[in-house]
């Protein structure tokens, strides 16, 4: 992490960096997460669905919110939470990986649409589905962080074929993280 901070600090940054390496300073200072930029009202709405042209910019403490109040009404934790976030996406309501998983929560278009989330970059709704998922995950696995975790990171079939955590090292890391995370943020 310092290395990427050293690399961006003192060059004058595009804006797409300047916001990544906010958000990264955020991560690792345990805060809340912003993208700086326009506001609301100053930018235009778009006309076609597009992530790169949305507005999902929402203050900290919006975010903050948001995960707290979806968080109690799912009755998942929310360190749970913000330490599956913190590892899906970095906390970027953009975010896109090379297998198409999306948002906040990293929502693979299948799950999304099986969730009846239309806009998986849209914060709200993103973190409706993926709460929703984690407390199906954790009532599938009757508590159990661990498992859910793996089948939240790889699929539940996998979980279900292994008796277990699939013994692949990106699940067992991908484990691994959140957990350490989650016992850090409740202090243990």
């Amino acid at each position: 992490m310092e290395e990427i901070r050293n690399r961006f600090s003192g060059l004058e940054k595009p804006e797409p960096e300047r916001k990544f390496v906010h958000v990264l300073e955020k991560i690792n200072a345990n805060k809340d997460i912003t993208i700086p930029g326009k506001s609301r009202n100053e930018e235009k709405r778009p006309t076609a669905l597009s992530h790169e042209s949305l507005d999902t910019r929402l203050e900290p403490s919006d975010l903050d919110s948001l995960i707290s109040e979806k968080a109690h009404r799912y009755g998942v934790d929310e360190d749970l939470v913000r330490s599956v976030i913190k590892m899906e996406s970095g906390g970027n309501p953009r975010a896109t990986s090379k297998a198409g998983a999306m948002g906040l929560m990293q929502l693979m278009p299948s799950t999304a649409e099986m969730l009846g989330v239309k806009d998986p970059y849209d914060p709200e709704q993103n973190l409706d589905g993926g709460i929703r998922y984690l407390k199906t995950l954790l009532d599938r696995y009757k508590g159990r962080e661990d498992l859910s975790l793996a089948a939240y990171h790889s699929g539940p079939s996998r979980v279900d074929r292994y008796g277990g955590i699939p013994p692949h090292p990106k699940v067992k890391h991908y484990v691994k993280c959140v957990l350490a995370m989650t016992s850090r943020a409740r202090g243990e």
